[in-house]
C-alpha cells in the first residue's frame, strides 16, 4: 500500500523561500495523486497558501506516513519511523547543528546544498514565482542600487552605499517597485531567488562572491547563473544582462520541472521504505531531550524566542502536553505579543524577578548557541534545551 505524506513545515510566508518549497512539495503531492498534509492543529491552525492543495493532519497512526523534514530540523520530533530530509540550504548553514537519525532518506533542493557527510544523490528541485509581482514595467530613468542581506548578514558590505537602498524586511510589492526603479541589485545573500525576481523587473543582479569561492562552487548548474552576475565585472554584468531574456524562458521551464522531481521523489521515497523504517527503539533513542524531561518536569517552563520557529514546533508541544508558562524574546518589538494564551516577555523580566522559582528553558530560535551563552549568568535556570 502507497504510503501517506506528512510535511513538517513552517507558516507559509512569501517572503521565506523554504517555506514557499515546502507547501508548495505538499501541493504537487496531492495534485499527483497521493495523500499529503501539513502537520499542524487545529488549535494552532498553519497560515497556508490559498492557491494550494494543502490540507492538515495530526495523526498517531505514523506507520502508514512519511515525514518530510527541511534540513534545519533536529530528529525526529514527529516521531515518524520514515523520515526525508530535504536539504533547503546546506546542513548546519543556518544552526551550526546537525542532528539526523539513522534510516533515512535525503534529497538536495540543489547541488550546492549537498554534504558530504550526509550524502545525498537525490535532487528534489520545486519551486513556484511570483511573476505576477516581479517583471519589468519598463520604466525610464533607471538609477542608483538596492542591496540584501538576509542570509549574508555579517558579511561586510563592499559597494557604493550612496542612493542604495535595504530592501530586507521590505514586502513584494514595494520591493518589485524598487527593482524596476534601480539598475543594479547587490545581493550578500549568496543563494536567492530574489536575483532572479531583480532581473525579471529589468535590474541587473550582482551576487557579492565569497572569498575563495569560484563562480562554479557558488553555482554548479549553469541554468541557474542565467540572468545573475557573480561579482561586479564588467563580464560577470555583461553576462547577466545578456542571459536575461533566457532566464525567463527558463523560469517557466522549471516550473514545469518540479512535476518531474516530484514524481521520482514518489518513486524513490516509496520504494525506500519498503525496507528501511526505523524500529520502535530506534525513534525512542532519537528522541529530543526536550521531549523526554520537559512533560514530567517540576520547573517553569520559559520559552525562549517567540520567532517563526516557535509556531513550527507549537503542535509538537501540544502533543506532547508541554505548555510554557513564559515566553520571552529580545525583540522588543515582539514584547506584549500573546503566543499560546501567554504574552512575551524581556528575558531580565523573567529570570531577574524575586520569586523563588527554578526554570527549565527551551529555546526555539536559531541563535541557540548565543542565547545559551547569555542565560549563563542566571542561577535559577535549572536545565537549558533547544528544538535544533
Amino acid at each position: 500500500m502507497k504510503k501517506k505524506y506528512i510535511l513538517f513545515a513552517p507558516n507559509y510566508n512569501t517572503n521565506v523561500g523554504g517555506a514557499i518549497a515546502i507547501h508548495r512539495l505538499c501541493d504537487l503531492l496531492n495534485q499527483e495523486g497521493c495523500e499529503a498534509y501539513l502537520w499542524s492543529s487545529r488549535n494552532y491552525p498553519i497560515k497556508k497558501c490559498d492557491e494550494f492543495n494543502t490540507p492538515e493532519l495530526i495523526t498517531n497512526e505514523l506507520n502508514d506516513f512519511i515525514v518530510v523534514y527541511m534540513d534545519v530540523v533536529s530528529g525526529n520530533p514527529v516521531g515518524c519511523p520514515n523520515v526525508v530530509r530535504w536539504f533547503l540550504n546546506k546542513p548546519g548553514f543556518f544552526t551550526e547543528h546537525i542532528n539526523y537519525g539513522v534510516n533515512e532518506l535525503y534529497f538536495h533542493f540543489q547541488e550546492v546544498f549537498k554534504h558530504p557527510l550526509y550524502p545525498s544523490e537525490n535532487l528534489l528541485y520545486v519551486v513556484y514565482f511570483l511573476k505576477n509581482i516581479y517583471f519589468n514595467k519598463n520604466l525610464k530613468n533607471r538609477a542608483g542600487s538596492c542591496y540584501m542581506l538576509r542570509k549574508g548578514r555579517g558579511r561586510k558590505i563592499i559597494h557604493d552605499l550612496t542612493d542604495s537602498i535595504l530592501i530586507d524586511d521590505k514586502g513584494h510589492q514595494e520591493i518589485a517597485d524598487i527593482f524596476n526603479s534601480r539598475k543594479y541589485f547587490y545581493c550578500y545573500d549568496l543563494h536567492s531567488a530574489y536575483t532572479y525576481f531583480a532581473s525579471l523587473c529589468g535590474c541587473t543582479p550582482i551576487v557579492i562572491p565569497e572569498n575563495s569561492l569560484s563562480e562554479h562552487e557558488w553555482q554548479p548548474d549553469e541554468r541557474l547563473r542565467f540572468g545573475v552576475a557573480y561579482g561586479d565585472s564588467e563580464l560577470q554584468i555583461s553576462y547577466a544582462k545578456k542571459t536575461a531574456n533566457e532566464l525567463k524562458l527558463l523560469l517557466e521551464q522549471l516550473e514545469k520541472e518540479s512535476l518531474k522531481y516530484v514524481r521520482n521523489f514518489i518513486e524513490l521515497s516509496q520504494k525506500f521504505f519498503q525496507k528501511n523504517s526505523k524500529t520502535q527503539t530506534q525513534i525512542e533513542s532519537e528522541k529530543l531531550d526536550f521531549l523526554k524531561v520537559l512533560p514530567f518536569s517540576k520547573n517553569k517552563l520559559v520559552v525562549f524566542g517567540a520567532s517563526e520557529a516557535f509556531f513550527t514546533y507549537i503542535t509538537i508541544l501540544e502533543v506532547n502536553r508541554i505548555s510554557p508558562d513564559y515566553i520571552v524574546d529580545n525583540d522588543d518589538s515582539k514584547t506584549g505579543s500573546v503566543v499560546m494564551g501567554v504574552k512575551v516577555s524581556k528575558p531580565a523580566s523573567v529570570f531577574e524577578n524575586k520569586s523563588n522559582d527554578v526554570f527549565d528553558v527551551l529555546i526555539v530560535s536559531s541563535f541557540h548557541n548565543e542565547i545559551r551563552e547569555s542565560l549563563l549568568k542566571y542561577s535559577n535556570i535549572a536545565q537549558v534545551f533547544s528544538v535544533f
